[in-house]
């Protein structure tokens, strides 16, 4: 996972270019679905602070790691479907490329519908490069 992030900060370094990193939850419940849950909305709602605040700050530690303090970077912490709020934030943020890891298919629910990289692939209207992972 770390490799990826490394390469978009090179990629970053090398054509002069902000990055926006999302960080998708897809774990996380509306309101609604927190209620029919019958778990306190206001614990839920903490919890998923937590893990957006922890998020944030391990990404920004992984910049500084990767030497991309000199990056205009924005940290954007999301909930939904990640291939969903992947296209939308591209266009929302009027981004030029998307650089997303890949995995492979983990399960067999990718098999059936289709990898995360597969579904922004399919759906974003700007350039997708992927990088594999490593294994």
């Amino acid at each position: 996972m770390h490799l990826k992030r490394e390469k978009g900060i090179k990629f970053a370094h090398y054509f002069n270019s902000e990055l926006i990193l999302l960080n998708v939850h897809e774990e996380f419940m509306n309101k609604r679905e927190m209620i029919m849950s019958r778990v306190s909305v206001k614990t839920l709602e903490n919890m998923y602070k937590e893990i957006a605040s922890k998020a944030q700050d391990d990404l920004k530690k992984l910049i500084h790691d990767f030497k991309g303090d000199d990056i205009k970077v924005t940290i954007l912490i999301s909930n939904g479907k990640a291939s969903k709020q992947i296209v939308n934030m591209s266009i929302t943020h009027n981004a030029d490329l998307i650089i997303m890891g890949i995995n492979g298919k983990d399960s067999i629910s990718d098999y059936i519908l289709g990898t995360t990289t597969e579904n922004v692939i399919n759906k974003s209207i700007i350039p997708v490069i992927t990088i594999p992972g490593v294994k």
